[in-house]
């Protein structure tokens, strides 16, 4: 299993939002590169970061710090937030990015992915976040109400994306745990790895997304508040 340490960013730095809400938002960083060390030097391999000025407005804004990043590790990116067509895709692939995730746009668009998972093999990923098994998308702030989100789990591992990201928007950034629940349901209805987002608040919580055999967690909050030892978390067995 992966552990991905999360980088959220807005206007530059590193935040975490509540529940995703932008009104609760907390800033835990300026310096996205020390944070960046931090995780490569204890043991991370992965890093998961997410533009969330540019999940609400619907384009890349924290283009400059993004690309920092990426220069600055050697660690693989997935990236999401804000990326709307295959051109984006296709721009963060050659800067360095090792895997694109699709949100809003995989729901408002759906031939978007069936087009870059061909175009881009392996380095397509669909981010799925649910509110009360709906979608929400446009940075959380609408709801798609029409269709439950085992339609889009489905159709998604159909397309043979390269993973499935499941944000639980209840839980996220609580620390009360992840929805175990919902995760292992969603794991087992899909083909495709499933990678957990929301909740995680101790490392019993990482080992216990272990032993459903998840394909990857992730982390981002009870690292920043200090409830999970950052040189622990990427040896879990």
């Amino acid at each position: 299993m992966i552990v991905y340490p999360a980088i959220d960013i807005s206007k530059g730095k590193i935040v975490r939002l509540l529940r995703g809400d932008f009104s609760k938002k907390k800033i835990y960083k300026n310096d996205l590169i020390e944070q960046v060390n931090i995780f490569e030097s204890n043991g991370a391999d992965h890093i998961h970061v997410v533009d969330l000025d540019g999940a609400l407005a619907g384009k890349n804004i924290n283009e400059v710090s993004i690309n920092k990043i990426i220069k600055n590790t050697e660690c693989k990116v997935q990236l999401g937030g804000g990326i709307r067509t295959l051109n984006d895709i296709e721009k963060w692939i050659d800067i360095g990015v090792h895997r694109v995730i699709i949100g809003t746009s995989a729901i408002t668009d759906e031939s978007l992915v069936r087009n870059a998972v061909k175009a881009f093999p392996k380095k397509i990923s669909v981010g799925l976040d649910l509110y009360k098994e709906h979608v929400a998308i446009k940075g959380w702030t609408k709801v798609i109400k029409e269709k439950k989100a085992d339609y889009y789990f489905k159709k998604f591992s159909d397309l043979e994306v390269e993973s499935i990201i499941y944000t639980d928007i209840s839980n996220d950034g609580v620390l009360q745990g992840p929805n175990f629940k919902s995760i292992l349901k969603y794991k087992e209805m899909v083909n495709v790895p499933l990678i957990a987002s929301g909740g995680v608040s101790s490392i019993e919580d990482i080992k216990k997304l272990y032993s459903f055999k998840v394909h990857g967690v992730i982390v981002g909050k009870a690292i920043y508040d200090n409830k999970v030892k950052i040189n622990e978390i990427f040896n879990i067995k």
